[in-house]
């Protein structure tokens, strides 16, 4: 199943950040997290058909990670993003 967007919504997939997969050899404190970044790459899956976006599916997006709205149904998750929230599309 495949979510169709709509109201210029962008349907997106995480990137997975570099730091997240490595391991630390340094011990950390159980309550320690670390600072979260206000922006996040995703990829683009799908746009709404009232969306004004100029890029492609495929293309890495730069979004408010505060504005990244996950759905989830029938056990799958969704990426969601209002148009508005992207800053940049990296090329």
């Amino acid at each position: 199943m495949i979510l169709d967007p709509r109201n210029r919504h962008l349907l997106v997939e995480l990137i997975p950040d570099e730091e997240d997969q490595e391991k630390s050899a340094v011990l950390l404190p159980e309550n320690y997290r670390p600072v979260k970044s206000q922006h996040i790459a995703v990829m683009l899956l799908e746009s709404a058909p009232d969306c004004s976006i100029q890029c492609s599916q495929g293309s890495t997006l730069i979004v408010e990670a505060s504005m990244l709205n996950e759905i989830t149904h029938d056990n799958q998750t969704f990426h969601l993003v209002l148009e508005n929230y992207v800053l940049g599309v990296i090329e």
